[in-house]
């Protein structure tokens, strides 16, 4: 019973204690707001520079390859922010913006001309690539003769290879040749 009442005790004296330290925070709070302070920070406006580079990104959305042409500021984007360039690339997206770089994408819907077919021809490994009418067109023939090309590789050639992408055309012709 002893311990009963103690523990009453303990659990009352815990609850006013909390309680007292609640309601004290609460009174200073409604006393003493906090105030807030507003500090304006003059803001240099951000413009690219005759030196600087442009980034033109043309995304195709069929085979999701990315083409990039870098180019250096013309005179008259000089000195332009990033509204102003909105504006006169309206339709694309910046997608960064410095004084020093600016990046500028653009959605295409279609394949990009970087679709290549790996082929036999007259003998050789060759290099065809896709028009826009799906034609098939003679772009190089290597050096490397389809013989010397080990057989399941050598049947996949013989049916053909598609492969986007110039980067994954450079790999894939660097496997065959060495």
């Amino acid at each position: 019973m002893k311990k009963k009442v103690v523990l009453l005790a303990l659990a009352g004296f815990f609850l006013s204690l909390g309680l007292g330290y609640f309601m004290t925070t609460k009174k200073q709070e409604l006393e003493n707001p906090v105030q807030e302070q507003t500090v304006l920070v003059a803001k240099k406006e951000v413009t690219v520079k005759k030196d600087g580079k442009i980034i033109y990104q043309y995304y195709y959305t069929k085979d999701a390859i990315t083409k990039e042409i870098e180019e250096t500021v013309p005179d008259f984007l000089e000195g332009l922010n990033r509204d102003q360039m909105q504006s006169i690339y309206n339709g694309w997206q910046i997608v960064y913006f410095s004084p020093e770089k600016v990046i500028l994408r653009c959605s295409v819907e279609g394949k990009s001309s970087e679709v290549f077919l790996l082929k036999e021809y007259e003998g050789n490994l060759a290099v065809f690539t896709e028009d826009f009418d799906k034609k098939m067109k003679l772009k190089e023939t290597t050096q490397v003769p389809i013989s010397v090309v080990p057989e399941p590789e050598r049947q996949q050639l013989m049916e053909g290879i598609y492969v986007l992408g110039e980067e994954n055309l450079v790999r894939l012709l660097s496997d065959f040749t060495s």
